[in-house]
């Protein structure tokens, strides 16, 4: 601090500053003396606000929009989709049962139900019920495995031919009839191995909760808890309305409809069908964002009330300073649809911001106000006064947080720049709005002078201060080079899903695929000019030591032909006869039902009667499923006969189609549906790689990402996305950092006219950063999409404290304040109060964000709260200890100054 700060002179600058003075304080008259038409102007433009963003601000929920499209990630992925729109907005429906042919059926029947849905979808499909794979299924299979199936087959002819001739509990009677007498012929599967399944089975129907048998499980010696091999899946196409917030809201109804009504139908009992995909996971995050947003609107608006009740106690002026906060709201969405035009994850808490930071306007003045009125002045006069004495600090805490908020313009980080263009915009329709309409309305409805200002001989706190500034510099300084230690535990995770409610279907869905490579959404894809280079990147590729697994339109032509198909032409020389399709038949009736069940029960009762020295397991397994078989009551003979028969008729029709393949399945066989998601319109052909593991953790992620980046740099998906975009949001944190720090450095200097005056008002901020980086550090919250600007923020918000107690000082020092009596004077003044006003309802309006279900808000608040509280102190604390320290140093030197 020198004589010149915030004095005249100075030259251009002072002159500038002065002229500034003059027209804040010429604003601030005007609009004390036409308190109506400035009322009614401002009101008129809120009015015109109000109705131009509700007609023209809509919401962006994409995280990846959130980069800039020009960097090469964002290019790369363009590039793909625009080969292969399938990849976008899908629904995705996760099929899992006990067995796979519950899984086929029930997967089946809701493509049935969807596909009815035209009004909300505009495609569904069941990838494994293609019937590409439905033929040539068998071809896929490795050649040991379609060998020691047709061994199976082979010994299972007779009862392949008793079940073809009568699918039913009669043709069941017959074949168990046929095994138990010769069960050391062969059958689908061990006697006592298909008895224990039907007993399984028909205990379900027993209980009311059948789960049908599954004569593929058998037939193929399947793992029933083998949940992947079980799982099938339905895509579906929805029919977005981007205008709307609920953009893919009606589909993703649809969806948990037509799942409810198949759940409730016995294709449907015992399966489990969830959904998730990149429409449901978003329309979760836009529904999550939006409640916790309007939630925490509101709820910060309240809690700002109680906290200017109880630093103002005075209810017209608080109305005054909550009427300019709602008309200035209003007023900043309008801004806000006029330049940017949408709200995205970040930018949605803007109207919490706006509080926050907007009652920092009014406390100032508004306390100023009450103090001139304790020195005598009238309403008219204290309310110009105000505007005149602390306009000049809020107009350059406006700058400089208009700097930080803009920090993130020239960088790649396009969600933080649309969020600082809205949020700089409110800050300057704050900044005019208490500038002349909060005046305006004080002047009108006249609000008193409030609780009286401590008397300035009562020490308390800020004797404190005075008396021990040396140690509280001392434990700052400390706490600065423990901080710094803290630094290297700070990390960054911009992994979109891990900001969303873990409780939510989708996420959980989603997280549960990555668990299994071949089902894992964090697969990587790379556009090739055609086949040829697919086949020779998809070979490099299949050599990295990350890579799981490489498919590409190859992979969907079965290999090793030469050597299966003998196999499958032995296999139909073989059971030809024996699969020939029989005539259609109908569904039992009831008599035919009870006399087949009492065939069944008999083979059952002759068995254990006749077989006393059998073995034991399959004795056991007989006399299980006779229990189940005792459970059953006449009226549950229907449902009975589709459990255990119902898989019958598909699996026989599979093997019919598979074993009369007679020639090699070409690519020309392969259908369009499946060869548009690997071959473009162009010729560009698509390979994607498979992880080896679970790689939903941010390292792993960005180690598989790179692998196959050094290998294909055009590669993109999720892994690819995730570990671009971190970089990119770390750097563009450094960059917005640097360039706040810098400007406001120039900012400050200029205006200020003093170094001095400028480190006292940046210091305190630096420390704030430290501590809250720390913080982040030590309590493992890892700055994400949405809470990486609360550090440039900070010097953005935290700015106006330190300039306002670093002006009032300048004031003192002007007035001559002496040596011991300096830290007092600045500390009983109307300006530290005004300060922890305003820190404490900006840190209470965003820990609000804190309550959000939604990860990256509830994070961006706790930062923001801490890092406000942390300014309090530094601003409340240090920055006085600071200042004395300056002031009694500056006393000392003035004696070997030079008289003039």
């Amino acid at each position: 601090m020198t004589e010149r700060q915030g004095g005249p002179g100075g030259g251009i600058l002072g002159r500038m500053a002065d002229v500034g003075r003059a027209m804040i304080g010429g604003l601030g008259a005007l609009s004390c003396r036409r308190p109506k038409v400035t009322l009614g102007v401002w009101v008129l433009l809120t009015v015109l606000a109000g109705w131009y963003s509700a007609d023209n601000l809509t919401m962006s929920t994409s995280t990846s929009d959130m980069i800039s499209p020009d960097t090469a990630f964002r290019q790369h992925t363009e590039e793909y989709r625009q080969a292969f729109p399938f990849a976008d907005d899908q629904i995705v429906v996760v099929v899992d049962s006990p067995s796979p042919d519950q899984s086929d059926a029930a997967a089946v029947r809701l493509a049935e139900r969807l596909s009815a849905r035209t009004d909300v979808l505009s495609g569904v499909e069941v990838p494994s019920a293609d019937p590409y794979f439905q033929r040539y299924g068998l071809l896929f299979l490795d050649t040991e495995k379609l060998q020691d199936l047709a061994t199976r087959l082979a010994g299972a002819q007779a009862a392949l031919g008793a079940l073809n001739a009568a699918p039913n509990l009669q043709g069941l009677a017959d074949l168990l009839d046929l095994i138990l007498t010769h069960a050391d012929e062969g059958a689908p599967a061990t006697p006592a191995e298909l008895l224990n399944r039907l007993a399984v089975s028909t205990a379900t129907v027993a209980d009311g909760r059948p789960v049908p048998l599954s004569w593929t499980g058998l037939v193929q010696a399947a793992d029933e808890e083998d949940r992947a091999a079980n799982r099938r899946f339905v895509l579906a196409r929805p029919i977005l309305d981007n205008s709307s917030f609920g953009r893919g809201r009606p589909a993703v109804t649809a969806v948990h409809e037509a799942i409810g009504a198949v759940s409730a139908e016995p294709v449907g009992q015992g399966v489990e069908m969830r959904v998730t995909g990149a429409v449901p996971l978003r329309q979760t995050e836009l529904d999550t964002v939006a409640n916790s947003a309007g939630v925490a609107t509101i709820l910060s608006f309240i809690l700002v009330s109680v906290v200017l009740i109880a630093g103002m106690r005075s209810g017209r002026l608080i109305a005054c300073i909550l009427v300019v906060l709602l008309l200035g709201l209003t007023l900043s969405a309008g801004a806000a649809a006029l330049t940017v035009g949408r709200l995205n994850l970040i930018s949605v808490t803007c109207a919490v911001m706006f509080f926050g930071l907007g009652d920092d306007y009014g406390g100032h003045l508004g306390l100023r106000y009450q103090e001139e009125l304790r020195r005598g002045l009238p309403p008219l006069a204290a309310a110009i006064e105000a505007v005149r004495a602390v306009g000049p600090a809020l107009v350059l805490s406006t700058l400089c947080a208009i700097i930080g908020f803009l920090s993130f313009v020239p960088t790649a980080y396009l969600g933080l720049a649309e969020f600082g263009v809205i949020s700089a915009v409110g800050m300057v329709v704050a900044l005019l709005i208490s500038l002349s309409l909060l005046p305006a309305l004080i002047v009108l409805l006249r609000p008193g002078p409030g609780v009286p200002a401590p008397e300035r001989e009562d020490r308390g706190f800020a004797g404190w201060v005075s008396r021990h500034h040396r140690a509280i510099l001392g434990l700052a300084g400390a706490s600065a080079v423990l901080s710094m230690a803290a630094l290297p535990l700070v990390r960054l995770d911009v992994n979109p899903l891990n900001l969303q409610d873990e409780t939510t279907e989708a996420v959980a869905t989603y997280r549960d695929l990555a668990t299994t490579p071949r089902t894992s959404p964090y697969s990587v894809n790379v556009l090739t000019p055609d086949l040829a280079a697919a086949q020779t990147l998809a070979d490099r590729l299949r050599a990295l030591p990350e890579s799981g697994g490489v498919r590409t339109f190859a992979s969907f032509i079965p290999k090793d032909q030469e050597a299966k198909l003998p196999i499958l032409a032995d296999l139909s020389l073989l059971l030809g006869p024996s699969l020939i399709a029989p005539p259609a038949t109908t569904a039992l009736e009831q008599g035919e039902l009870e006399r087949a069940f009492a065939s069944l029960t008999g083979v059952v009762g002759g068995y254990l009667a006749d077989k006393r020295d059998g073995p034991p397991d399959l004795r056991a397994a007989v006399q299980g499923f006779g229990n189940a078989l005792a459970r059953i009551r006449p009226a549950q003979l229907a449902t009975l006969d589709a459990a255990l028969t119902g898989g019958v008729p598909p699996l026989l029709d599979r093997l019919r189609d598979g074993i009369a393949v007679e020639r090699p399945v070409t690519a020309a066989d392969v259908p369009d549906s499946l060869r548009s998601r690997w071959i473009a319109a162009d010729g560009r052909a698509r390979v994607e790689v498979l992880p080896t593991h679970d790689i939903s953790d941010s390292r792993a992620m960005a180690d598989f990402a790179d692998a196959v980046l050094a290998v294909a740099p055009n590669a993109t998906g999720a892994p690819v996305t995730v570990t671009e975009a971190a970089r990119v949001v770390g750097s563009s944190f450094l960059e917005a950092t640097a360039l706040t720090l810098v400007l406001m450095v120039l900012l400050l200097v200029a205006v200020q006219r003093s170094v001095t005056g400028m480190v006292l008002i940046l210091a305190p901020l630096v420390l704030a950063a430290l501590w809250t980086m720390a913080t982040a550090g030590l309590l493992d919250i890892p700055f994400n999409f949405a809470n990486v600007i609360v550090i440039p923020l900070l010097f953005a918000l935290g700015v106006s404290s330190s300039i306002h107690m670093v002006t009032r000082g300048q004031d003192l020092v002007r007035e001559g304040a002496s040596d011991s009596a300096f830290g007092i004077e600045l500390l009983v003044t109307s300006t530290p109060r005004a300060v922890l006003v305003s820190t404490l309802t900006t840190s209470t309006a965003f820990a609000t964000l804190a309550l959000s279900s939604h990860r990256g808000l509830s994070s961006m608040g706790v930062l923001l709260a801490v890092s406000i509280t942390y300014t309090v102190i530094s601003s409340l604390v240090v920055l006085p200890a600071l200042m004395i320290l300056w002031h009694r140093w500056r006393l000392r030197r003035r004696p070997a100054v030079p008289a003039r």
